[in-house]
C-alpha cells in the first residue's frame, strides 16, 4: 500500500520530470496510509534497492530520471528570479480597492517554471467587487508593462484567475472527484500578499483535497522573504475608495465594469463559457480564464501510468 502510494505520487510528478525530496514525497503522498517519516524513508530505500525508483542528491525519481534532478535545480533558479517579478507586480496592485490577496500559482508557485514562463496570479477580492478589481489590476499592470499581452508572455503576469471571498471553494470545478492536478495545484501556491490570512481559509474551503493528500499539512511553510504588506499611504488610499464604492454606487460601478469587460472578450472565450467549459468560467464570484487547461491530459496520462500498480 505504501509503495503504491509512493509510486503513484512519483508518476504524477514525473509527467513534468520533477523529482521530489523525501520530505516532499511525505507531504504529497497520494492517498497514503498513516505512516511516520521514518517508515516512509525505509520504503523509499527498499524501492531504490529494487530499482523501481532512483535517488540522487536527495531527490527521488522513476528509473531513467537522473537528468530531471539537474532540470529541477535549473527551474528553482528560474522560479526564484520570477518571484522577484511577482513581488514587484504585487506591490503595484496591492492598493487596488477591494483586492484582498494575491497568490502566485502554477509553474512559479510549484517551482517548475522555465526561462520562458510567465507568472500566474490567483487574486482574491471582496465579495461582489470582483470586476472592479479585475479592471484595475489589468490597467495597472499593463501601464507598467508587467501584464501578458499577445505573444509577450515571458516574465510577465498572467491574471487569469479571480475569486471573491465568498466563493473560495473550487470543488464544483473539478474534472473528476480525484482531480489530481487540481489537488496539488491548491497546495502549491505562494501567498505573497495576504494580510488577513485568506490562504488558510482557501485551503479549508477546499478540504476535499485532504482525502487524497492526508499529509499535506506537513508541506513546507513559505518564508517571509516572499511576503509583502500594505504601505501606509496605500492602505489609506484603499480605505477611501472602498468607502466610496461600498454601497449602491459601488454596485453600479461593478455592473459597468463587468459589462465593459464582457464586451471586450473574444467570441471563443464566450463560446467556451456557454458550453460549460471548466477551464473557462464566469460565474458569481469567479472569473477563470485557463484556455489551456491541462488537468484532463495530466489525469489521463497519470491514470495510464499507474493502471498496473
Amino acid at each position: 500500500m505504501i509503495k503504491q502510494s509512493i509510486l503513484k505520487t512519483l508518476h504524477y510528478f514525473d509527467i513534468t520530470q520533477f523529482p521530489l525530496t523525501k520530505e516532499e514525497i511525505f507531504s504529497y503522498l497520494w492517498q497514503g496510509p498513516q505512516i511516520s517519516s521514518e517508515e516512509l524513508e525505509k520504503e523509499l530505500q527498499a524501492l531504490v534497492v529494487e530499482k523501481k525508483i532512483g535517488e540522487q542528491y536527495g531527490y527521488y525519481f522513476l528509473p531513467g530520471g537522473e537528468q530531471s534532478v539537474e532540470w529541477r535545480r535549473e527551474r528553482l533558479l528560474s522560479s526564484e528570479a520570477k518571484m522577484k517579478i511577482a513581488l514587484h507586480a504585487a506591490k503595484k496592485i496591492r492598493s487596488v480597492p477591494f483586492l484582498r490577496a494575491v497568490f502566485v500559482c502554477n509553474t512559479v508557485g510549484s517551482e517548475q517554471s522555465t526561462d520562458n514562463s510567465d507568472v500566474d496570479f490567483l487574486i482574491i477580492t471582496h465579495p461582489k467587487r470582483i470586476w472592479i478589481v479585475r479592471m484595475w489590476t489589468n490597467l495597472i499592470l499593463r501601464f507598467w508593462r508587467l501584464r501578458t499581452y499577445g505573444p509577450k508572455i515571458k516574465n510577465r503576469i498572467c491574471l487569469s484567475f479571480y475569486l471573491d471571498a465568498y466563493h473560495l471553494s473550487l470543488s464544483n470545478y473539478r474534472i473528476a472527484d480525484d482531480d489530481i492536478h487540481f489537488a496539488y495545484w491548491l497546495h502549491q501556491m505562494i501567498p505573497v500578499y495576504d494580510p488577513t490570512n485568506i490562504y488558510s481559509k482557501f485551503l479549508q474551503a477546499n478540504s476535499w483535497s485532504r482525502k487524497y493528500l492526508p499529509n499535506i499539512d506537513h508541506a513546507p511553510v513559505f518564508t517571509e522573504r516572499f511576503i509583502i504588506t500594505d504601505s501606509k499611504l496605500g492602505k489609506i488610499w484603499k480605505k477611501i475608495w472602498e468607502k466610496m464604492w461600498y454601497g449602491g454606487y459601488g454596485d453600479i460601478i461593478e455592473k459597468q465594469s463587468r459589462l465593459t469587460q464582457w464586451l471586450k472578450m473574444n467570441s471563443e472565450i464566450k463560446n467556451r463559457i456557454n458550453k460549460g467549459d471548466k477551464g473557462v468560467v464566469i460565474s458569481d464570484g469567479i472569473i477563470k480564464f485557463h484556455e489551456k487547461d491541462t488537468r484532463a491530459s495530466y489525469r489521463q496520462e497519470w491514470l495510464k501510468r499507474v493502471s498496473d500498480l
